[in-house]
């Protein structure tokens, strides 16, 4: 995909992210989850059980860590309070990054926040982290995979781990609960083609949060089939090791699902670059 298509793409999630994060802020309030309060004590963790055994496994004692479009931080603390050397987060959303910082300033843990597009990260980043990690959502508001793993690439040592914890293509074939296509009395029926290739065009707002709707800045986010990231991953010279798929949802908009155990919702990808 040219790099002009790309940062159209990139430019208006940019806007649509710093709308949807004070959204996202105001839901916690109401929740009363005060994440500068869970992080001002020492080695707390938002991560699961499932995604900590493999980060136990890898072993990130004395590592330096990056996570690729990080949110407001909490996941890229918490891999240093579990134990990595240092970790920096990369992030396209300017409130996701002032945010993260406020909590990386409370926590005192050793974390640097970016605000960058993550097609833009550069070279002073090449070469730096022992382990790369991805988690939910991330790769969604990714236009052109190919090009998003050649940057993962260049930022991973040589011997590096990348590690994905991500909702299941799968799931993408669904309606989720609200969509004109979605029925009740049918909510595994599918009803997305698995290939699509144009972007979702969103304006009612990404409130996964508080679960409100509203009229939003235009966001663009896109499916990718199990191949396609799985091949953006090794033709970007990262040996795939694990490919672990559960039945547990991670997302906001599947756990009616969990209790069936008929369908894949979600996976963990470790990879190691060559």
């Amino acid at each position: 995909m040219p790099k002009r298509e790309i940062k159209k793409y990139t430019d208006a999630n940019r806007e649509a992210w710093n709308e949807a994060t004070l959204k996202h802020q105001q839901a916690r309030a109401k929740k009363n989850n005060n994440l500068k309060e869970k992080f001002s004590q020492k080695g707390f963790s938002t991560l699961d059980k499932y995604e900590t055994a493999k980060l136990k496994e890898i072993d990130l004692a004395g590592k330096k860590v990056a996570q690729v479009c990080c949110n407001n931080g909490q996941e890229t603390l918490s891999l240093v309070n579990l134990g990595a050397e240092s970790a920096v987060g990369f992030d396209i959303s300017d409130e996701a990054i002032k945010e993260a910082r406020e909590l990386a300033k409370i926590s005192g843990l050793n974390c640097e926040f970016v605000r960058t597009d993550i097609y833009d990260i550069g070279a002073e980043y090449y070469d730096s982290f022992d382990l790369i990690y991805i988690t939910i959502g991330a790769m969604g508001w990714m236009p052109d995979l190919n090009k998003y793993f050649k940057v993962v690439s260049k930022m991973l040592r040589a011997g590096g781990h990348l590690m994905i914890y991500e909702h299941h293509s799968f799931c993408d074939l669904l309606a989720r609960d609200g969509e004109d296509e979605f029925d009740p009395d049918d909510p595994l029926k599918i009803v997305h083609s698995y290939f699509r290739t144009e972007p979702w065009v969103g304006n009612d707002g990404i409130d996964y949060i508080g679960g409100t709707k509203y009229e939003s800045k235009t966001s663009y986010d896109f499916t990718h089939t199990t191949s396609n990231i799985i091949n953006s991953i090794i033709n970007n010279g990262i040996i795939l090791k694990e490919f672990t798929e559960y039945s547990h949802d991670i997302s906001t908009e599947f756990a009616e699902h969990e209790n069936e155990g008929k369908i894949p919702l979600s996976y963990i990808l470790i990879g190691v670059k060559d």
